[in-house]
């Protein structure tokens, strides 16, 4: 179903708010005026101009930001949807922030950090679905593509834009995979770290490139109740900012920068003026930008714009430009559909779901046509046996050809089978008996070689007669005994392979490969220093901390039990709406008897008794169902006060684990290390005061110090 892209605007705040930008009480409507030139004493200029939006966000929190904005394309994201949030506006104007957030005040991280929190957050009350996260960041710097987070970093540009199955895709991406929120998080903040940036007049950290952090969502029912898997993703966007060369003075490779930032964003725009007039060629191919952005523009995907102004009277040409494109953005529509997968393991449920449906209706089919019952499923040892017995009556003359059954195309081919298993036993007793019966006064095969078959009892002229040929061949006779040689009925010799078959032993390789020193052991073992922490955060429950721990552990198994009750009553509705389904069909199947059977002069339209106890125990059914259905929904509910108070005591646990490592790691556990520096303790202090009031915060800012401990990686070179 087509939907509209949505556009907010943002209004970065200042000192002195421009008294041309204006915003009307249904807080939608943005009326900016226009700078008058003098032409004398008749001015026909236009003194304002008015643009409507879905909202305008005048002082806005960044909290207020993504749940007004963001969280309704996240919440589609988790539903199969693919879903793209892109910030444009001016340099200066606030983008990065509103996407990034400042990484330096928890309470203003961006709508990337809250996306991913909503993702994991949804992931663990969602305990019926399974789902799989993966990410990636890319870069597009100076109309080139580099992988912000590739491991190799010749091949960091080695990246091309590909179209395959109607989606738009970057080939050769690195696309991590994200086992928690931390780790998320962590790849997005090192791929901020490799960003390019520089400062200008206007912008002190002013991004250098367009940026496009991506999470790839696979879901799937953690139970065999559903065959649906869903796979999506969500595109979050960072888009360099628009200026002008006169504004910034920007020189050298700035100067470079700027103009390849204002080339794709002026490509960019043309080919949302090409959307919004449906032309029927539009120039996405003209850049990469707009390559990588074709599902977000006009595809499959769920797109939302954050145009982010400066109202300011230096800047009202810029101010006018941006709201200009994001109307003309406002008029795009996207086909956003729910995206399955082609798993195989999916396939073969749908499929095995189809076989049995077809089946009935064959079943059906028989019944209509006045058949005697048939199985198309497949035959259990019992019908074999019928079979086997049929076909040997067949063979054995006793029968005619009407006895083997020809009903179905599998009763077909376990009848060829029968067929050919008879055949092959009487194939085999037959050279048997033919091996066994004597043959001019010898038992056919004794012998070793072949002359002594077709001689027949001529080894007796040798006056051994069968001694000496079983002597001769037990001699290993050169031309009888061959590897390979045909042995009359009794197949094939094998013979005795020789002692220099086998290959020279390599003595120079063996003495290389023993004289090599022994392998030193990884280095992660031998430093030790994830084992040596988990074994100092379990001395540290057990001996500091004894009763937070004891505390946890009992709120995670009240946690897992709250879950697998929930698991278990998921399992009771998936097998409620299964009877349901059988009892639908057996209804469905006497209806259809009954208007067989009432065609005729004995036609009777009373529902007969087994009709009646089905439907009956239908009904009972369906209101099995609604009540376990909202057991769930109830149990749900029930789950989300624990799950807050799991979070809330790993992390408090977690903190005061950290603090007192920190202090003990230097001088060994326990002991006392050095002592931290006034920055260092005015740190820790903050950061203990934040986790009291946010719980949840506890992943961003692991994230945070798993980059400051991770070395600098050195991508490609970006010419600069």
């Amino acid at each position: 179903m087509p939907s509209a892209v949505k556009v907010f605007i943002r209004a970065r705040p200042i000192a002195n708010p421009s008294g041309g930008f204006g915003v009307q009480a249904d807080n939608k409507t943005v009326r900016v005026g226009l700078k008058k030139l003098d032409q004398g004493l008749v001015n026909n200029q236009q003194d304002a101009v008015t643009f409507k939006y879905d909202t305008i966000l005048q002082n806005t929190s960044q909290d207020g930001v993504f749940t007004q904005c963001a969280s309704e394309v996240v919440d589609s994201v988790l539903g199969g949807y693919n879903g793209t949030i892109f910030a444009y506006g001016q340099t200066g104007a606030g983008k990065t922030y509103t996407m990034s957030g400042d990484a330096s005040n928890y309470a203003q991280r961006g709508v990337v950090p809250r996306a991913v929190h909503h993702i994991f957050r949804e992931m663990d009350l969602r305990v019926e679905k399974e789902m799989v996260v993966r990410c990636s960041y890319l870069e597009i710097y100076n109309e080139s593509m580099y992988d912000l987070l590739s491991d190799d970093a010749a091949g960091a540009d080695n990246l091309v834009v590909v179209e395959r199955d109607g989606m738009t895709k970057v080939r050769g991406l690195t696309k991590k995979f994200c086992s928690s929120e931390a780790e998320a998080l962590s790849f997005f903040f090192a791929g901020e770290a490799n960003r390019a940036t520089a400062s200008h007049i206007l912008n002190k950290t002013s991004s250098r490139s367009h940026c496009i952090f991506t999470l790839f969502l696979e879901s799937r029912a953690s139970g065999d109740g559903a065959e649906k898997t869903t796979v999506s993703k969500l595109n979050l966007v960072d888009l360099a900012g628009s200026e002008r060369i006169k504004k910034t003075a920007v020189t050298g490779a700035a100067l470079t920068e700027a103009t390849y930032i204002n080339k794709s964003l002026t490509f960019l725009e043309q080919t949302v003026n090409a959307l919004s007039r449906r032309d029927q060629h539009v120039p996405f191919r003209q850049s990469k930008l707009t390559s990588v952005l074709r599902d977000a523009l006009g595809g499959n995907c769920k797109t939302v714009m954050l145009a982010c102004v400066w109202p300011h009277d230096d800047h009202v040409e810029e101010t006018v430009s941006t709201c200009r494109f994001a109307q003309r953005v406002r008029t795009l529509t996207t086909d956003a559909v729910v995206n399955e997968s082609k798993d195989p393991h999916v396939l073969i449920r749908k499929y095995e779901r189809q076989i049995a449906e077809l089946k009935q209706e064959l079943a059906m089919r028989d019944t209509f046509a006045g058949r005697t019952a048939v199985n198309y499923g497949d035959m259990g040892e019992v019908e074999r046996a019928e079979l086997n017995a049929k076909v040997r009556s067949y063979l054995n003359g006793e029968a005619g050809e009407d006895a083997v059954p020809v009903e179905s195309l599998k009763q077909v081919k376990e009848a060829f089978r029968q067929f050919k298993a008879i055949y092959t036993v009487t194939r085999g007793e037959l050279e048997v008996e033919l091996k066994t019966r004597p043959v001019g006064g010898k038992v056919a095969g004794a012998g070793t070689g072949q002359q002594h078959q077709k001689d027949g009892g001529a080894g007796a002229q040798n006056g051994g007669g069968d001694a000496a040929a079983r002597d001769e061949g037990a001699d290993g006779d050169a031309e009888a005994a061959h590897v390979g040689e045909a042995e009359g009925m009794a197949g094939f010799h094998l013979g005795v392979a020789p002692a220099d078959a086998a290959p020279p032993l390599d003595r120079t390789a063996a003495a290389a490969a023993a004289s090599l020193p022994p392998a030193a052991p990884s280095s992660k073992s031998a430093a030790g220093i994830p084992e040596a922490k988990n074994a100092a955060f379990v001395a540290y429950k057990q001996s500091v901390a004894p009763e937070r721990a004891a505390k946890l552990a009992e709120d995670m198994a009240v946690l897992r039990a709250r879950r697998q009750e929930l698991k278990d009553r998921c399992a009771a509705v998936n097998a409620a709406k299964a009877e349901i389904d059988g009892l639908q069909k057996q209804v469905e199947g006497m209806q259809v008897s009954e208007a067989a059977a009432s065609v005729g002069p004995d036609a009777n339209d009373v529902v007969d008794s087994d009709a009646y106890a089905t439907m009956a125990q239908l009904k009972a059914a369906k209101m099995h169902y609604r009540r376990a259905y909202d057991d769930v929904k109830e149990l749900r509910t029930a789950i989300e006060p624990v799950t807050s108070a799991v979070q809330e005591g790993r992390a408090a646990l977690v903190e005061e684990f950290q603090a007192w490592y920190a202090r003990g790691a230097s001088g060994g556990l326990g002991g006392i290390g050095q002592e931290e520096d006034y920055g260092e303790q005015f740190e820790n202090m903050e950061l203990q005061r934040i986790l009291e009031t946010d719980p949840e915060s506890t992943a961003y800012f692991e994230a945070k110090k798993t980059l400051k401990r991770a070395p600098r990686k050195a991508l490609a070179s970006r010419g600069r």
